[in-house]
């Protein structure tokens, strides 16, 4: 009983600091905003005490997608991007995640982006959700916009908000689960090795097998030859389903560009994976380097860049996300 009281004393004290020294308000909405998060479309106070946002598909020259409007008037304007996941913009947990976003009064538009469906990671996708911003911002020209990305979205997310024309526009960009070097990341999933900003020591971890295979998966299909990238689409879905499948068959029937390909996602030497990636099929490489954060100039971002990372991210060790050269950026970084 002593420490229940002594627990409500110091909260009762919490309380009252809040009260007088910092915003309530908007400290208590952030509180049931993120317990909506987390609570992925189940009953919260936050529903309760918050109208149902409109819901509905538009559609305009270069695409498509769901605008989530609160029923009030609207605060922001945020492009919500879907990581790499089958059902894209149908997510259930990213639609409730837009519904609890459009109740805190921002007009959330989710751009619809085929090839994530299908586990594929293209460059088009930042002139996707480029020409979503676009969208938005001509809807809706006098709110602050903005783009938050999921995982790998935020790659695509952030050479949108540095196009000439958004970069001027865009009031802050959300990354959760970001990279910025994907060579790095490429190195981190295949061989579970990283080196922390500012520390000359390697660590290593297991490395993830679902990332090792999904990094196949999205790039078999960029193969030239059509038969090497429906046998890499076959080892990668195996390898998926059980990690340790027999692949072997497959494998012995490669072409040269196929095998360079498995060589780098089956590698496991930290040394090895630049050169392997340099000896990836051209049409590969490109598309990598394309969606490689550290080719491009980050310094054209105007707005507030904050970095949600955590520990169990298994794809992208925390310190990655740290190197993103921003002045302004804010780090919600749970194991940091």
């Amino acid at each position: 009983m002593k420490v229940l009281r002594r627990l409500a004393i110091l909260l009762m004290a919490g309380l009252a600091l809040l009260c007088v020294f910092g915003r309530p308000v908007v400290w208590t909405e952030a509180v049931l905003v993120m317990w909506d998060v987390a609570a992925g479309g189940n009953p919260t106070l936050w529903r309760a005490v918050t109208a149902a946002p409109g819901e509905r598909a538009i559609h305009w020259q270069k695409g498509e997608g769901d605008l989530y409007l609160p029923a009030s008037q609207a605060r922001a304007a945020m492009v919500l991007v879907p990581g790499a996941a089958v059902l894209g913009r149908d997510e259930p947990r990213l639609q409730a995640f837009a519904r609890t976003l459009a109740r805190a009064g921002f007009a959330v538009l989710v751009p619809e982006l085929p090839e994530v469906r299908q586990l594929v990671l293209s460059r088009a996708d930042g002139d996707r959700v480029a020409d979503a911003l676009r969208q938005l911002n001509e809807r809706l020209p006098d709110l602050p916009l903005g783009v938050a990305a999921i995982s790998y979205a935020a790659g695509p997310a952030i050479i949108a908000a540095i196009e000439d024309d958004l970069a001027p526009r865009v009031a802050f960009v959300v990354a959760i689960g970001g990279y910025r070097d994907a060579y790095t990341t490429i190195r981190f999933v295949t061989t579970g090795a990283f080196r922390p900003r500012g520390d000359s020591r390697e660590f290593r971890v297991e490395p993830n097998a679902y990332g090792r295979w999904a990094i196949l998966r999205a790039n078999a299909g960029r193969l030239d030859d059509p038969a090497d990238a429906r046998l890499l689409e076959q080892i990668a879905l195996r390898r998926l389903r059980d990690r340790d499948a027999d692949i072997s068959r497959e494998a012995g029937m490669l072409g040269p560009p196929g095998r360079a390909v498995l060589a780098l996602v089956d590698n496991r030497d930290p040394d090895a994976v630049n050169r392997l990636i340099e000896e990836l099929p051209e049409s590969v490489r490109r598309e990598i380097d394309a969606l490689n954060l550290a080719f491009h100039d980050l310094s054209k971002l105007r707005g507030h860049l904050i970095l949600v990372h955590a520990a169990p991210i298994p794809w992208c060790p925390t310190a990655r996300a740290r190197t993103l050269p921003w002045r302004r950026r804010r780090r919600v970084c749970p194991c940091s």
